[in-house]
């Protein structure tokens, strides 16, 4: 039970630096992440109005390939720790 207990500790601490070394792989900034927030929420259709449909779609991609990357990080860490309990 301690070793689970100290591997969970471990691994939210090794998530911070994954999680932001990730975050700095497809953002220059707070600002540039927010950006992308901003078009994610914004339909598309306005977008093709605006003439940012293009930049809407990378910033689409870019959040959700973050997010992804996070969540496996997060589910290969919860394979490990049911691996070791099972």
């Amino acid at each position: 039970m301690i070793i689970g207990i100290a591997l969970l500790i471990g691994f939210v601490v090794a998530d911070y630096y994954i999680f932001r070394s990730v975050f700095r792989m497809f953002f220059e900034d707070m600002d540039d992440f927010f950006e992308c927030v901003r078009f994610d929420f914004q339909p598309d259709l306005f977008s093709f109005f605006k003439g940012e449909l293009k930049r809407d779609w990378e910033a689409e991609f870019r959040l959700g390939t973050f997010f992804f990357l996070c969540g496996a990080v997060v589910f290969i860490e919860f394979l490990i720790l049911k691996g070791i309990f099972s």
